[in-house]
């Protein structure tokens, strides 16, 4: 089979994607990472694009699976080239502070993302327990927030406290995403997986003609709207489907790897 050579980077998101939540305690599609790492052999760049911190994503074992050739983290507020921090947006201390005592005025426990860690500011409650349960996530350390570069702020509240928290906070332009009906993340502006995308793409100067991304949810709409080329998840949301150039099978069957079989990068 002859080769796409048009494509020389591939931006994978990771949950429902290559990380199989459907049959326990984080799985990963093994098939179809070992076919990204044939397309790294292949000479085309893997990069991952999640809305999963550093620490997060370690904790799933993903470092010990795969080494990608550089990550975009907390949905674009970090870049990495390999090990290295090529770009961050952190938010600014005064609003993560003015959150910080909104959300303990109304009981709600705070997890705080930096570069490569993550703590909580309160003891879990059974709001946050939902999530830590879903996720198949460790509970992360307790500590307070010492002026720390922030990329991101995940509370732990139901989905009928957003107006009022979002109208407390009174931050122009701020981005409040309903990730999961117990956690509202937000940062002081929005920002996208593609965002992340254009500054790797500017920096290997490469164009969108030579990018795949592939994912399964609302955030990787912005992903498939910026690469020529998009794979969606059989399993992914029906509005990802919609936006993707190419919907492959599910995550069960393996999706990633019969994506990348489709425009012959493998």
């Amino acid at each position: 089979m002859k080769k796409n050579s048009e494509i020389k980077i591939i931006f994978t998101d990771v949950d429902w994607t290559i990380l199989n939540h459907g049959h326990g305690k984080h799985v990963y599609d093994k098939k179809s990472l070992k076919a990204l790492k044939k397309a790294q052999k292949n000479g085309v760049k893997v990069f991952i694009a999640t809305a999963r911190p550093h620490e997060s994503l370690k904790l799933t074992g993903f470092f010990e699976e795969f080494k990608p050739d550089g990550m975009i983290l907390a949905n674009g507020a970090l870049i990495f080239i390999g090990d290295k921090i090529i770009h961050h947006d952190y938010m600014k201390p005064e609003l993560v502070r003015k959150i910080c005592d909104i959300a303990k005025k109304k009981d709600i426990v705070i997890q705080f993302v930096s570069e490569y860690e993550r703590w909580i500011s309160e003891p879990i409650n059974e709001v946050a327990q939902h999530y830590f349960d879903f996720y198949f996530e460790k509970i992360p350390a307790i500590r307070g927030y010492n002026g720390e570069n922030i990329s991101g702020l995940l509370l732990f509240c139901t989905e009928d406290k957003d107006p009022e928290i979002v109208g407390e906070i009174a931050h122009p332009g701020l981005d409040a995403f309903r990730l999961f009906p117990y956690a509202l993340d937000i940062r002081d502006h929005v920002i996208q997986k593609s965002d992340g995308i254009q500054k790797v793409l500017d920096y290997y100067g490469l164009k969108k003609e030579n990018a795949l991304a592939l994912g399964d949810d609302v955030q990787d709409v912005s992903m498939f709207k910026l690469c020529k080329y998009s794979a969606a998840m059989e399993n992914g949301v029906e509005k990802a489907k919609s936006h993707a150039s190419y919907v492959t099978t599910h995550i069960d069957c393996h999706g990633v790897k019969k994506a990348l079989k489709y425009f012959k990068v493998i």
